[in-house]
Parts: structure tokens; sequence; C-alpha cells
């Protein structure tokens, strides 16, 4: 009997393990899956964004909910539908947030339109562009290069421990994030700094 004991023991602790496996119940995270679409801030495959084009991108991601606002509001709203090729350098949340208190909501009145134009254009080049594109000019151009963008303003580009970043003509610099996502009329990398014009 005494032989006996030391096993029976055992199967009373796999018994009680196995029924108090059984009754666990998993608790689903109710985020889970809610973000695997966000382009900006999550790896997706690409084949799912390459149908998009550049405004259904900037309206579908959240990370971009102050570009699209000020896209919306402009003829960029229009032109980001079409078939014509753009590369947008696109400032996230956070790159708004750097800015002056106000300035964005001051931005956005009718009065400013212009202004907002303005500065929306400092982030916007002809045709398309990818990371490898600007590295190759980078390299070529001895350390840093020249992009001239729609509204006529220039950014040099240069890198840093193998990042890029994009410099305006007030000196502010930022960092491209996520590089080469693609649509179906052009190409999006996202941007740490809002790029200003020259004041």
């Amino acid at each position: 009997m005494k032989i006996k004991t030391p096993f029976n023991f055992l199967a009373l602790i796999l018994i009680i393990t196995f029924v108090s496996c059984d009754n666990l119940v998993v608790k689903k995270n109710p985020n889970a899956g809610k973000n695997d679409k966000l382009i900006a801030q999550a790896d997706i495959p690409v084949e799912e964004n390459k149908n998009l084009t550049i405004n259904e991108i900037l309206s579908f991601d959240i990370a971009f909910t102050q570009l699209n606002e000020i896209v919306k509001s402009s003829e960029f709203s229009e032109k980001f539908k079409g078939e014509k090729s753009f590369t947008v350098f696109a400032p996230l949340n956070g790159a708004f947030s750097k800015l002056p208190k106000g300035t964005l909501e001051d931005l956005k009145k009718e009065e400013n339109k212009e202004s907002l134009a303005a500065i929306l254009n400092c982030h916007i080049i002809p045709g398309t562009i990818n990371e490898q594109d600007i590295i190759k000019a980078i390299n070529e151009g001895g350390g840093s290069v020249k992009l001239r963008t729609l509204g006529g303003n220039k950014l040099i580009a240069s890198r840093k421990r193998g990042k890029i970043y994009l410099i305006d003509k007030n000196g502010n610099a930022g960092r491209l994030m996520k590089t080469d996502i693609e649509a179906t009329n052009g190409m999006i990398h996202t941007l740490e700094t809002v790029m200003l014009p020259k004041k």
C-alpha cells in the first residue's frame, strides 16, 4: 500500500491540473485586430495598400488624422484621388502637436487657406520617389541632396545612422519614419516633423 501512495498522489495532482486548465476562460482582447490595418503604424502586406489612392490611405489610417483634415480642406483632396502621381512626406499626428499651440487651428481658418496650402506644398513632390531613390541621390550628392517640392521650396535630404532626415529652409529637421507606403497614384513616407515654407 505504501508503494501506491506516491502514484495516487501524483495522479490526483494531474487530475486537478487538467480540470483547472479545462475550466480556464481565455478572454480575448477587445482591441485585438483593430489596429492591424494601420499602414503607418503596422507592417501589413504591401498588396493591401497597393489598391488604395493616396487620399484613401490618409483617410484610412488614424495616424494621419490631422493631415487628412488639412488635405480635405484643400485642392489636394481631389488631386490625391486621381491618376497623377505624387510623393508625399506625410507628417504624423505627433508632428502637428510640435507646432506652437493654436497654430493648426489658425491655419484651418478660411482667411489662412493660402498659408495652409503653402505648408502642404512643402510635403509634396511630383512623381513617385521611393526610399532607395532618395538614398541613391544622397550618395551621389556627397551626403545630401535638395528635393524640389510642388510649392517650389527645397528640402535638404541627408542620412544619419541609416535614417533619412529632411530639413526645410527654416532649419526644421524631421526624420522619415515609415517609408515606401505605396499607393495607386504615388508613394507616402511618414515624417515626424512638419516642414514649413521659408519665413
